[in-house]
């Protein structure tokens, strides 16, 4: 017997078991446990040292082309990219859900079709499968050796060790996978669902916001008939009570002067109704048949001064009134539609004589460019807080109460903005004019004469 031999041959198995001692204390030790990912890197490359191997693969087999993916790729001294590749002619095929393949020498030339083993000249090769806990194929194990294997058996057992635990990571973190998968999948149907939760709340939202526009203009309009009916019988009952005063043989020269004034002032109160049910009608059917003229504009507004100081005379009002021309005489002709500009003006200045107890009424124009402003502003009640953008509004009131100390339907302003829109201009009330009300409006201009000047951002005086 050649003790050397033996001594020799006894020292390598015990140099090789110390090896594998080491490398499963490092694996499977609770104290420095590698789990997922990290499991794959270490044990192939630990694996790879230890079989003395070229390269070891750890892949994850898909049925569904028949392929498998590297979950981890190395040699013996790194980590090598991760590769995919099908099985069709090659050893993996005769592996996947069968039995371990070994070929101990001449791999690549009994598989000349697989690239890998051709390039590499690899020799010897060891596959074994990979089953998860439904006895399912899910992955494989592959051992690569440039020389001829001298010990397979030896080192399948080996290998053996380790195959479960592989198995059942590469099922952990498929299921991992899916997991996430999953939840991507709920997170994007949670998004959808918020989103749509949204929607509907904003579809709610303005279903809301029309069902309380709906009662709202219901109660306007309901409000307006009321006041409408007042607007009419008021006056009329005026009217034919003084009428039927006049009867009176009795009355002095200046009481019949009065009565008629009173009946004349009723009636005119009356007209404006009319025509405002009228004006409102043919703004909404688009019925408006005046049509653009040339006019001299500072007449027109001289003769609504005068008629609107008869008429707060007649009121006994202690008002004054102003007007501010901003064109000389003799160049103040202007292109525009005389009745719609007329009567925005004597819906504004109706406001303002009816809303203005004492102190004085400003009404006129400037020139900018090719715009004439207007304005119309007055030391009245003014326009509440909170109801600046519903005046205009139709059968808006600042008051909407069927008794009030004030007349009005709630249609000379939306009238206006109707008219003002005809004329190409744009109508608005003046926010920071603290006296009382200040409505501003433009409206086109073409100039036939050399003039100049800019439109005022707050109040006139």
């Amino acid at each position: 017997m050649n003790w050397k031999n033996l001594f020799t041959r006894n020292n390598t198995i015990l140099s090789r078991f110390k090896r594998v001692e080491s490398t499963i204390y490092d694996i499977v030790t609770p104290i420095n446990r590698h789990i997922g990912q990290q499991y794959f890197e270490t044990v192939s490359l630990q694996l790879c040292k230890l079989i003395e191997a070229d390269y070891v693969i750890i892949g994850r087999y898909s049925a569904q082309d028949n392929s498998v993916e590297s979950i981890s790729f190395s040699d013996k001294k790194k980590k090598l990219p991760n590769i995919r590749y099908s099985l069709e002619y090659t050893p993996c095929d005769n592996v996947i859900g069968k039995n371990t393949c070994r070929i101990t020498s001449g791999a690549w030339e009994k598989f000349p079709s697989d690239s890998f083993l051709v390039e590499k000249k690899i020799e010897g090769y060891i596959g074994i499968p990979l089953f998860n806990s439904g006895y399912q194929p899910n992955g494989i194990f592959i051992a690569l050796f440039k020389n001829p294997i001298a010990q397979a058996e030896v080192i399948e057992s080996l290998v053996y060790l380790f195959t479960p635990r592989m198995s059942s990571e590469i099922e952990h973190k498929k299921a991992k996978e899916e997991l996430n998968l999953r939840n991507k999948e709920l997170e994007i149907t949670h998004l959808e669902l918020k989103n749509k939760n949204n929607e509907l709340d904003i579809s709610l939202q303005k279903l809301n916001d029309a069902q309380k526009k709906s009662k709202e203009n219901d109660h306007l309009k309901s409000t307006f008939l009321a006041n409408l009916s007042h607007e009419i019988r008021t006056p009329m009952n005026v009217i034919l009570g003084f009428s039927e005063l006049l009867r009176t043989e009795s009355l002095s020269p200046e009481e019949k002067d009065e009565y008629i004034g009173i009946i004349n002032l009723n009636g005119l109160q009356l007209l404006k109704v009319m025509d405002n049910l009228i004006d409102i009608s043919k703004l909404q059917t688009r019925l408006i048949q005046e049509g653009p003229k040339l006019f001299n504009l500072n007449e027109l507004l001289e003769n609504m001064l005068k008629h609107y100081m008869r008429e707060v005379k007649l009121m006994q009002k202690p008002l004054t009134l102003y007007l501010e021309k901003g064109l000389k005489e003799y160049h103040d002709q202007i292109i525009t539609d005389q009745q719609g500009l007329l009567k925005v003006l004597n819906h504004l200045l109706d406001n303002a004589v009816k809303f203005t107890m004492e102190g004085w009424i400003k009404f006129g124009y400037t020139i900018a460019d090719d715009r004439l402003f207007f304005f119309v502003k007055d030391t009245g009640i003014g326009i509440p807080e909170g109801k600046e953008e519903v005046i205009f509004d139709m059968f808006r009131q600042v008051s909407t109460t069927h008794t009030r100390e004030f007349g009005g339907n709630g249609l000379g302003l939306a009238i206006s903005q109707k008219y003002i829109d005809t004329l190409g201009g744009e109508i608005w009330l003046d926010k920071s004019y603290e006296g009382g009300a200040h409505f501003c409006f433009t409206i086109p201009f073409e100039k036939t004469h050399k003039i100049s000047g800019e439109i005022p951002k707050s109040s006139l005086m």
